[in-house]
């Protein structure tokens, strides 16, 4: 059978790798085949085409020469000695701090970064060396998040760091974007006696959601869990190996959907995923989206116990405030065990003993939520499934079908019957987080949307966007969405111009 090859072998015009660490093996080196052919995607040489349509490594330079300000502990002190001296300490990074502990660790994975550092670092030490001390800087802000918690500056600071100088594409949209990112690490619902999985909610939600919104997703392979974003959508026949600017736009443009792979854009998330283990990197991924600073983005994040959404909303705020990426209303999430009103719901101090999902809560549950109003923090909330649904229609809702093995086989059928609309509970589930997606993007703007006092939404809105959410599902717009950005990544995937492989 003839064989292309969509990005395994150097084009003449590639500098070289981008990424130090080259992973290897499936799910990051696959053959898929198409119209007879056996296409060869290596998502190391994705990276590097991409790298080259824009002219990354040219304009790295001046973005270094734009952050200065934000680097004077790696650029005029004592470099990493800095930073980790504070943290050991046991206190808290300012932003500055936290962006310089970003880009050091970035250096340290992505090598036309490092070079354009090399010359600019204090103390800076052999590769090696210099990998060693990254690692170090990022287990222990882990070990800071596990028990203390990160601070919406240390979040910001990576964050901005990450897409500033580590993102090799982050193409212009004029209008607005509902964006969707999870930290993943859930626990999963005690159902049936044993420990479940969910399916995977926020790529199918982003599916839905753009039948009528434009929306864009950044995820990648799954590291410590059975299916991941990425390998989700790859299996019903999408595909993420894009390679120019050009092509991630026209994806958006016929389709209303664009998802990227953190494999093809940057090299941070290389190295947890060679570790295969999680690194403070989940909590950076899930607001590192690729597209440009002015882009609007309406934010959709999933979080776990170890942070809660206030903290992350005030880190949206931030880097909006400096510029690093434009955030319009948006919400951050988390189900919970809990189903009775409780007042400790409230409580940071509580979240990590009820929390269980980086999700919205399937009934009974409620969901824990903090919402990006106009450019603040407008506080926490619960949320109910009375929230979304009128009791008669969590009548015929039955938890029994969201019972589903940790096992890749039984998530990807639950992943199907949810966006056909097949399984009414798993649609009526998977409603629940396209209609907070349409009430972000359509109704944060009203000022009755949220009652700031009692902490609660308002019911009516929420319950409208939910149904809009459900039709979508269960009429077979979904499944046709679905169908259609499976259709148009191909059309563009693995086409790099004169870089092309054929």
């Amino acid at each position: 059978m003839p064989r292309r090859f969509s990005s395994t072998r150097k084009p003449r015009g590639i500098f070289g790798d981008v990424a130090y660490i080259q992973l290897r093996g499936e799910p990051y080196q696959q053959q898929i085949q198409k119209d007879g052919v056996i296409i060869e995607i290596d998502t190391n040489q994705s990276l590097n085409v991409l790298a080259n349509h824009t002219h990354y490594q040219d304009g790295l330079e001046e973005k270094i020469d734009v952050a200065k300000e934000h680097l004077s502990d790696l650029f005029e002190r004592d470099g990493y000695y800095t930073i980790q001296k504070k943290i050991e300490q046991g206190n808290s990074l300012t932003f500055d701090e936290a962006f310089g502990l970003g880009v050091f660790v970035c250096a340290a994975l992505n090598k036309p970064l490092h070079d354009a550092l090399q010359m600019k670092l204090k103390n800076i030490m052999p590769l090696d060396t210099h990998l060693l001390q990254a690692t170090t800087l990022l287990s222990a802000m882990s070990t800071k998040e596990a028990y203390i918690g990160l601070s919406a500056e240390e979040i910001a600071g990576m964050v901005a760091a990450t897409i500033h100088l580590d993102t090799v594409a982050r193409p212009a949209y004029r209008d607005p974007l509902i964006a969707f990112g999870g930290m993943g690490g859930d626990k999963g619902y005690p159902l049936n006696s044993h420990t479940t999985k969910l399916f995977s909610l926020s790529t199918m939600a982003a599916i839905a959601l753009s039948v009528s919104n434009a929306v864009h997703k950044h995820h990648s392979y799954p590291n410590t869990s059975k299916v991941a974003g990425q390998s989700a959508i790859e299996a019903f026949g999408a595909r993420s190996d894009f390679h120019t600017p050009e092509a991630l736009s026209e994806v958006l443009h016929q389709s209303n959907l664009l998802m990227t792979s953190c494999h093809n854009t940057r090299t941070l998330h290389s190295l947890s995923h060679k570790l295969k283990g999680e690194t403070v990197n989940h909590v950076i991924g899930p607001l590192a989206f690729t597209v440009s600073a002015e882009t609007p983005v309406h934010a959709m994040i999933g979080v776990n116990e170890k942070v809660h959404p206030s903290v992350v909303v005030d880190a949206l705020s931030i880097l909006s405030e400096k510029g690093f990426q434009r955030y319009e209303n948006s919400a951050v999430y988390c189900g919970t065990l809990v189903s009775a009103d409780d007042d400790k719901m409230l409580d940071p101090g509580f979240m990590k003993h009820i929390v269980v999902l980086d999700e919205i809560a399937p009934p009974p549950y409620k969901t824990i939520a903090s919402f990006l109003v106009g450019g603040e923090n407008a506080g926490t909330y619960i949320l109910s499934p009375e929230d979304f649904y009128d009791p008669r229609d969590l009548a015929d809702f039955s938890p029994a079908s969201l019972a589903i093995p940790n096992t890749y086989e039984a998530i990807m059928e639950a992943n199907n019957s949810a966006i056909e609309g097949k399984d009414i509970t798993r649609a009526k589930y998977l409603a629940m987080t396209v209609g907070l997606g349409i009430f972000v993007r359509r109704c944060l703007t009203d000022p009755n949307a949220l009652d700031r006092k009692k902490k609660r939404v308002n019911r009516e809105m929420l319950r409208k966007c939910t149904r809009h959410g459900l039709e979508a599902l269960l009429s077979g717009k979904g499944k046709e969405q679905l169908d259609r950005y499976v259709s148009v990544t191909n059309k563009f995937a693995g086409k790099g111009g004169e870089y092309e492989f054929i």
